[in-house]
């Protein structure tokens, strides 16, 4: 028998161990996603949440919980066998949204839900680590649970953690996700980009104001700021290789006070979103050249505030293809599906920015159940089978990825 063989063999007793336990425990990690759904904090505010965690946490032997900031959790495994250490990352917080559901696990909370699946994230890693605590001896190296504070809220909890130190040592990370429009059973794991970066900016635009009735006493910010909107639209046609994804839109235009007033100035907002950081680096400059060039055209000026969001979501080649390895023979009713990346942003970036890693999409859409509602829509939800996969996504990964 062939080394390869024997690992195989390994890998096939291990996830039957996973399958089974991650079964009769499903109806405890559908109780914990529900009792984190009633209820949801915002970011920077996941206390009573990251106090829940601990004490889960706290009750499985053989972890050591920390708390890197005041709403995070690291929770660390010493495995039995020699190996690398593993992160694995579940965020936590909730959005400023009412729920609508009609369900005995409806947030409690005004205007604060569950309404991207965090809820299910933390679960699902919950879950993984009681199953893996109690693998203890057979689990190679070392593994990190992270639950994240803050991935909703730029800068992001997950910058937080980094400077806390907790990637210090950590060789591999992964993170997953449920996904409204993948289907449960359906698991989705891309090489390279995965989400695209999110920066923001305003254009403040000043000109001449006046009375409507002589446009040609004033320097109409409007107008300008109309032929800014525009001649934006370039950086994407004329401006960046047709092989590179770029979005760029504006997203408010805010001027003027009465029907017959040409204001002074106007402010405009947009978003940009890319996947690639060398076509990131080149938009500021050219957002800021368009906009004071058609400015000076008509004699206005125009200043440009940028401002970074999180960066794109690049997955490591090596840890995807485990990744996908994992879903493969570990996950038991699940199938991979092919995905585009997708021009959303988080901040798992600020992770991948210390160790190689991958995010993984979990499909967690059922037509037949009604769970057909997007992400951060008032009536979200997810198939709760899908918490089942991400446990033993979650559980087999440190087997393959120190294989």
């Amino acid at each position: 028998m062939t080394a390869t063989q024997e690992t195989d063999m390994s890998h096939a007793g291990v996830a039957e161990i996973i399958d089974a336990q991650s079964q009769r425990q499903h109806a405890e990690v559908v109780a914990w996603r529900r009792h984190l759904h009633r209820h949801p904090e915002l970011s920077f505010k996941e206390v009573d949440t990251a106090d829940f965690l601990e004490r889960e946490l706290a009750a499985i032997e053989g972890l050591e919980v920390t708390r890197p900031t005041s709403t995070s959790l690291v929770a660390r495994l010493a495995g039995g066998r020699a190996g690398r250490t593993l992160a694995m990352r579940a965020d936590i917080d909730a959005l400023p949204l009412q729920d609508q559901k009609s369900c005995d696990y409806a947030s409690r909370n005004a205007n604060v839900m569950h309404a991207c699946g965090h809820d299910g994230h933390a679960a699902m890693l919950l879950g993984a680590a009681r199953l893996l605590a109690g693998l203890r001896a057979q689990v190679p190296g070392e593994v990190r649970f992270f639950f994240q504070h803050a991935e909703e809220q730029h800068p992001g909890g997950a910058q937080e953690m980094v400077n806390a130190g907790v990637m210090q040592g950590v060789d591999q990370i992964i993170s997953a996700h449920v996904m409204s429009t993948l289907d449960t059973g359906h698991i989705a794991v891309l090489d390279g980009p995965a989400l695209a970066s999110s920066d923001r900016f305003v254009l403040r635009l000043r000109g001449r104001g006046g009375h409507a009735a002589n446009p040609d006493r004033c320097i109409d910010p409007i107008m300008i700021g109309a032929q800014i909107v525009g001649n934006l639209q370039s950086i994407v046609s004329r401006n960046t290789d047709p092989h590179e994804a770029l979005i760029l839109s504006v997203t408010r235009f805010d001027g003027g006070s009465a029907f017959n007033v040409i204001p002074d100035a106007v402010e405009l907002w947009g978003s940009v979103r890319c996947f690639s950081e060398q076509v990131r680096e080149q938009v500021p400059a050219l957002v800021e050249r368009i906009a004071n060039g058609v400015a000076a055209a008509h004699g206005a000026q125009c200043t440009l505030e940028y401002i970074r969001g999180y960066s794109p979501v690049v997955n490591d080649a090596a840890v995807a293809g485990r990744m996908r390895e994992v879903v493969r023979q570990g996950v038991a009713t699940a199938a991979l599906h092919a995905i585009k990346p997708l021009p959303n942003s988080e901040d798992f970036s600020a992770f991948l920015k210390h160790a190689p890693g991958a995010y993984v999409f979990v499909g967690a859409r059922s037509s037949a159940k009604g769970i057909v509602h997007p992400h951060h829509h008032p009536h979200f939800d997810f198939d709760e089978d899908a918490l089942l996969h991400g446990v033993q996504l979650f559980a087999n990964a440190p087997f393959h990825l120190n294989a």
